[in-house]
């Protein structure tokens, strides 16, 4: 094969195998979607059985849950009151078994399963099928059946029937795992000696769909999802027409309800025309496959140029958009867009809107599904594995545009086109499944799914445009290493940030999920020292609350890694300047391989880049040390803020300084932009947490600069807790800032270029130049470079991730529990929100306790009429210190109790538990101890007590029986 410096011809056929066609993992999203909603409803019909009370709904009530607030709120008030509301859940909610949900799952599967092997048998019998021995008795035709199995390289010989009453010249394949029939229809048969290419042709395409699997899963994902419409359906329609009917006599549960439940019927109707619009779209494809098969074994191309669409196609646009919708349901292409795809193959090639949005929009549901129902190690594997086969679809696909682009020399696609239409369809999941909307259509922000479109388009630009570099530069003779290793980064990626996003960003959808008094409660708590002013704690309180999710989880710190090191190892290679063989291997039999790769962006400009952005770092770490040396706490006192400070301020000047330097390389490299800024942003970052460890570790022998101490000492074990509060934020968080950044900068340079006029002639791209070949010094000094922030990285994120104990770290979070950490309420229950709210309180025990009190404290009244009380000790040991540890005993159950649902009453009531159990301990002690005065006292306490606890008894009372009357 020669290679030149001409670059491949624009148009023309490439291998359509020359990578993973990618639809696999689609039909399995469909199974898991099928998976997925059965256990939702099974879930929902189960709980509707177990717990017909709604007993749930009664200890949320109580735990100060507003059913007419935002969904935020409900979910908050819980968090607030978790152990009251878990004991609440533990002593009034049934317990279904756990493997309710699985066994109707299971059930439902192997119904599936059932359906599957049957489906075949059932219709060979209602088209009253024959065997083709049965026409031809001579045997010809199962002769030339045989041979075009042979062409097909087919293991086993599927089986051969005919439909004498199809007049079509066509077939259809059918059947089941290792069992296939392939139905010829009579007008077919009759054309074969008249039209053997034409025979030969449809039934190569039958066989094509046998040897690519189509038929196995094919006919699996159409018996799951028979079962679904025909079982799971019905019951959840069900279900919910009978939830809604007993909501709507309640005027507080009746709208919410109502659009609780129009949105999950309009939610499940849309995922059913998903599921047909996706499987629609994979048979679509698998036939364009199909097509391409037969034409390598052989088949007349002039077959497709006999036939057309048999449609009216109507003049105007609306008859335009009219047969675009209809085309979209059809699992057959039509004839003159199979026609071009066997032509060209870049139809099969070709990222396509409608598969992203699907494939986001399905995934969105399958994980909104998991997360509705539960939190456990299980769920979060299942949502990653949603996570993986998005990544894997989307990635499969950019590889081969990427590949297909590199091959015949058109502009390969950037990933903006592909990450918009699969974070808008990740975004309606959202929306259609109410995740965090509650009983709204929309949630307070709606404006944060737009974090969803941002993730999106970071992995897919990243994807696309690392596939393009990489593929410039591998020279092995399969693509199927680096592939491998391109997916894998883009499966880790796509998942770890998809998960932030379910357990964490979502939240911001629907408020404000944090508590920054919380915080900096716990600021002042664990780090003690001289105090930061309240607007300094409050800003650190607020960023703590968004990036927490980072700092904990070095997995992020990894993935994001690998968006920087794969990029600049393929640099470092630089681009190959012969076809390689992989490139043979992706052209038709006998075309001669001609390779133009084209000089990559310069390396040298991204080590320039780099450089100058590893000396701004370094300057601003020497800055933030220099600055706060002047500001330093005096010898001997508490360090605590300081190090915050600290800390808040390295992050802050290096997260500025690497997207900085990421926008700046971006904007100079007009190829491959995001990589470039992935590459400079993490040299950028490393090369400033290393200089700011080694400066701490030397804390103090730098007069100048020290900060925390004033020996000079050598103490990296002192500096690293530090480090690794930073270390997550920069190499991690701020990297994938700056990914986005670089895609921020791409989208403004591609709308510049559609704005600028049109001059009637489009501008030619350069013609590509081979690589200069490295000089002899160059290549060892790149290689040494290389390695050593390579070897670095791996050194740092490794330590990053081992759970050593330094004896020290962050900190700053040891102090908070999840009640501290949710927001405290600032909206007001209207009357009968809160009447119900209090009925559900004083039914769920809050009565129960309230007189449990009250009953102490009249059994001490009434221990008080006799004489001897205030003058035998024996008399009150006997008649009243029981009743006084009875007082401290429900005071402390009413203290582990659910707040009081009234606010105006909750403001004195920790006070009056606090009181009681005071004045309970008090007498006690006093009884002990014999001191009279104490005891008077008390006893004088526990007469006023009693007004106080009758009247709150008598204020929630009231309030609920007036609610009730009205």
């Amino acid at each position: 094969m020669s290679a030149g410096v001409a670059p491949l011809r624009r148009a023309g056929r490439v291998d359509e195998r020359l990578l993973w066609p990618g639809t696999g993992p689609r039909f399995v999203l469909l199974m898991v979607l099928f998976v997925t909603s059965s256990a939702t409803v099974a879930s929902a019909i189960s709980h509707s059985l177990t717990d017909p009370h709604n007993m749930y709904v009664g200890c949320a009530l109580a735990a100060g849950a507003d059913p007419q607030g935002d969904y935020l709120g409900v979910g908050v008030a819980t968090v607030r009151a978790d152990r009251p509301f878990q004991a609440c859940l533990d002593r009034f909610v049934p317990h279904a078994s756990p493997w309710l949900v699985p066994s109707a799952v299971v059930l439902l599967v192997v119904a599936a399963g059932v359906l599957y092997w049957t489906l075949p048998v059932w219709k060979q019998r209602r088209r009253r099928l024959v065997p083709v021995e049965a026409i031809d008795r001579d045997g010809e035709l199962p002769a030339v059946l045989d041979e075009l199995v042979g062409v097909a390289g087919l293991t086993r010989r599927p089986s051969f029937v005919v439909a004498p009453a199809a007049r079509t010249a066509s077939a259809v394949v059918f059947g089941r795992w290792r069992r296939h029939v392939v139905c010829l229809h009579g007008g077919l048969v009759a054309v074969r000696q008249r039209d053997p290419r034409s025979f030969s042709a449809v039934v190569l395409h039958e066989l094509a769909h046998i040897r690519n699997r189509d038929i196995d899963i094919t006919y699996a994902t159409v018996a799951l999802w028979r079962v679904f419409l025909l079982t799971v359906l019905p019951g959840y329609v069900i279900s919910a027409v009978l939830a809604l009917h007993a909501s709507l006599s309640s005027p507080v549960f009746g709208p919410p309800s109502v659009v609780a439940t129009i949105r999950d019927l309009t939610s499940m109707a849309t995922m059913i025309a998903f599921v047909f619009l996706v499987r629609a779209d994979i048979l679509r494809t698998r036939e364009m496959y199909a097509d391409a098969d037969a034409l390598r074994w052989g088949a007349d191309p002039a077959v497709w140029h006999g036939v057309g669409d048999e449609v009216d196609r109507g003049r105007g646009r609306l008859a335009t958009v009219g047969r675009a919708f209809l085309a979209v349901w059809r699992s057959h292409p039509g004839w003159q867009r199979r026609r071009e795809a066997l032509a060209d193959t870049e139809e099969l090639f070709r990222p396509s809107a409608l598969t992203l949005f699907l494939t986001g929009a399905t995934a969105s549901t399958c994980a909104a599904q998991l997360y509705a129902l539960g939190t456990g190690v299980m769920v979060h594997v299942a949502a990653d594995m949603v996570a993986g086969l998005v990544a894997t679809t989307v990635g499969v696909t950019l590889w081969r545009a990427a590949a297909r682009a590199v091959l015949t020399g058109d502009r390969a696609p950037s990933g903006l086109r592909a990450g918009w239409w699969l974070g808008v369809g990740l975004a309606l999941g959202e929306v259609l499944t109410g995740s965090v909307s509650g009983w709204r259509v929309l949630p307070r922000h709606p404006e944060v799914f737009a974090l969803l479109v941002v993730l999106s388009v970071v992995v897919t630009c990243w994807t696309s445009q690392f596939a393009g570099l990489a593929l410039r530069c591998w020279r092995g003779s399969s693509l199927r290493p680096v592939f491998a290793v391109g997916l894998l980064a883009t499966l880790v990626v796509f998942a770890l940030s998809y998960d932030w996003w379910q357990t964490s960003g979502r939240l911001f959808a629907a408020g404000w999920p944090y508590s920054e008094s919380a915080i900096r409660t716990a600021v002042k708590h664990d780090l003690p020292g001289p105090a930061l002013g309240r607007n300094t704690l409050t800003a650190i309180a607020v960023v703590m609350s968004v990036v927490m999710p980072w700092e904990a989880d070095t997995s992020l710190v990894w993935a994001v890694t690998a968006l920087w090191v794969l990029p600049l190892l393929a640099w470092a290679a630089g681009a190959t300047r012969s076809a390689p063989a992989w490139v043979v291997r992706a052209l038709p039999p006998g075309e001669s391989a001609v390779w133009q790769a084209g000089r990559l962006p310069s390396f040298r400009r991204l080590v320039l880049a780099a450089a100058f952005g590893a000396c701004a770092a370094c300057g601003a770490v020497v800055v933030v040390l220099a600055r706060l040396h002047s500001v330093r706490p005096p010898s001997g006192a508490m360090l605590g803020q300081q190090v915050l400070l600290l800390t808040t301020w390295l992050v802050v000047v290096l997260v500025a300084v690497v997207m900085t330097t990421a926008v700046v390389s971006s904007t100079a490299a007009s190829r491959f932009p995001v990589p470039a800024a992935t590459v400079t942003a993490g040299t950028t970052g490393l090369v400033g947490i290393t200089v700011a460890f080694l400066l701490l570790s030397a804390d103090g022998c730098l007069s100048g600069l020290a900060t925390l101490r004033t020996a000079c000492t050598w103490t990296p074990q002192g500096a690293w807790p530090l480090t690794e509060v930073v270390l997550p934020l920069v190499l991690g968080l701020a990297v994938f800032a700056s990914a986005f950044t670089a895609v921020a900068a791409m989208t403004v340079r591609h709308l510049l270029r559609a704005l600028r006029p049109d001059t009637g002639r489009r501008a030619r791209r350069p013609p590509l130049r081979l690589p200069r070949p490295s000089g002899r010094f160059h290549r060892p000094a790149r290689t040494a470079v290389v390695a050593l922030t390579c070897l670095t990285a791996l050194a740092l994120t490794t330590a990053a991730s081992l759970p050593l104990d330094t004896g020290a770290g962050s900190g700053v979070r040891s102090s908070l529990t999840r009640e501290d950490l949710a927001p405290a309420s600032n909206t007001t229950p209207s009357a009968q929100v809160l009447a119900l709210e209090t009925d559900a309180w004083l039914r769920l025990g809050g009565r129960k306790h309230l007189t449990d009190m009250s009953g102490e404290l009249l059994d001490v009244l009434n221990a008080l009429d006799d004489d001897r009380a205030l003058s035998d000790r024996g008399y009150a040991a006997h008649a009243i210190r029981p009743h006084c540890l009875g007082l401290q005993t429900a005071a402390q159950r009413l203290s582990a109790y659910f707040p009081l649902p009234d606010p105006a009453l909750q403001r004195g009531w920790p006070e009056l538990l606090a009181r009681a159990r005071s004045i309970g301990d008090n007498c006690r002690r006093a009884i002990d101890e014999g001191k009279r005065d104490l005891y008077i006292q008390s006893m004088k306490d526990i007469l006023g007590l009693t007004d106080r606890v009758s009247a709150v008894l008598h204020d929630l009372t009231t309030e609920t029986e007036d609610h009730t009357m009205r």
